[in-house]
């Protein structure tokens, strides 16, 4: 099982941040090039249950408030079921955003686990937080 652990800097308060990620009916805006829609299936707090048009497919999700500083996302696509521990840590710039993620690929996938983290961190940085920092640290869009 590939995992993979990656941080950046935003400039701007943990309460913006993680408000922003936990907006999940923002997050067609928020990651346009990989979600296209969001349906809420079930909301029961602290886990959120939802459908995402991905551009592979419906993806089923579950979002697990932890803490107010830590959410959880668990999602299965066709090749693979991954964690995402979501964390948002005070910094002096700003927040730390860190997200750790555990995936568990299916098929013959299962075989090239130990050659894929640094792809794994490539994604999460390209599609998770820079999409993020560029979002939180934009002064023209009001808290969410």
């Amino acid at each position: 099982m590939p995992r993979a652990e990656v941080s950046m800097i935003i400039r701007a308060p943990q309460t913006r941040v993680a408000a922003l990620y936990r907006d999940y009916r923002n997050w067609p805006k928020l990651f346009p090039a990989t979600i296209r829609e969001v349906r809420l299936v079930k909301a029961e707090p602290p886990r959120t249950v939802l459908e995402i048009v991905h551009r592979e497919g419906i993806v089923p999700n579950i979002m697990t408030e932890v803490t107010p500083g830590r959410i959880d996302l668990w999602e299965a696509k066709r090749l693979f079921d991954g964690t995402f521990i979501n964390r948002f840590e005070p910094a002096p710039e700003g927040t730390r955003y860190t997200v750790s993620a555990d995936i568990a690929l299916k098929k013959s996938l299962k075989l090239l686990g130990p050659f894929l983290g640094w792809y794994i961190r490539r994604q999460i940085i390209r599609y998770v937080l820079e999409p993020m920092r560029q979002a939180a640290e934009r002064t023209d869009v009001p808290e969410p």
